[in-house]
């Protein structure tokens, strides 16, 4: 095992806590150093150590680097302590399909929040908006018929959670209303009710998911 890493690393990013949360899982925490990134340094260290420039991305102690948030779940599962939690065995591909659900409706909201922040107003394309809200739109239907067991935990029920609790911050009404980070909550909690009974039900089963709010 690694004796310490340094995770690359920001604290308001969906798939850094997913990270985070598979990290105190397995008992890991205790070695890793997180170092906040500064995405738009284009002097910043990380875009060596991951050519890709994104994060999460894990430095072992012999200098070998990790990305992206999958594979450092993946490598974690193979040196933590605690249950696995990509799936294996029977139910692997319905969870690895759920997981693949809730992984692209986070990418897609990240789109809808990069567009608005970082493209110049005179650039901004609301069709390209709209067609990543209807992406999140279609899932959550699919969700809401679908959602990942809660009997263990899992990469699938992860995501999930933290997918949610980010539409919380960033999708919303405040979004909506041109605003960020006022005191809305998501817009999904109103048009699907079972995924917030769903959302408290995981944090009762994954004590590390309020350790690992960043907000």
């Amino acid at each position: 095992m690694s004796k310490q890493m340094i995770l690359r690393h920001s604290g308001p990013s969906p798939f850094c806590r997913k990270v985070d949360i598979v990290a105190k899982h397995h008992g890991l925490d205790g070695l890793i150093t997180a170092q906040d990134v500064d995405m738009n340094d284009e002097g910043e260290t990380l875009r060596l150590q991951n050519p890709l420039g994104k994060i999460p991305a894990l430095i072992l102690d012999n200098g070998q680097n990790i990305y992206d948030s999958q594979v450092i779940v993946e490598f974690f599962d193979d040196i933590g302590a605690g249950a696995a939690v990509m799936p294996t065995g029977e139910g692997r591909i319905e969870k690895l399909t759920q997981y693949a659900l809730a992984n692209g409706m986070t990418e897609a909201s990240l789109l809808v929040v990069y567009e608005g922040r970082m493209r110049p107003d005179d650039k901004y394309y609301q069709g390209f908006v709209d067609y990543q809200l209807s992406k999140i739109g279609r899932g959550l239907e699919r969700l809401a018929s679908d959602l990942p067991s809660l009997e263990r935990l899992d990469i699938a029920n992860i995501t999930t959670a933290v997918m949610l609790e980010y539409m919380d911050l960033r999708i919303n009404d405040d979004f909506k209303n041109g605003t960020e980070l006022g005191g809305n909550k998501g817009i999904w909690r109103d048009s699907h009710v079972g995924l917030a009974d769903w959302l408290s039900e995981f944090e009762k089963l994954c004590p590390y998911f309020g350790e690992t709010r960043p907000y």
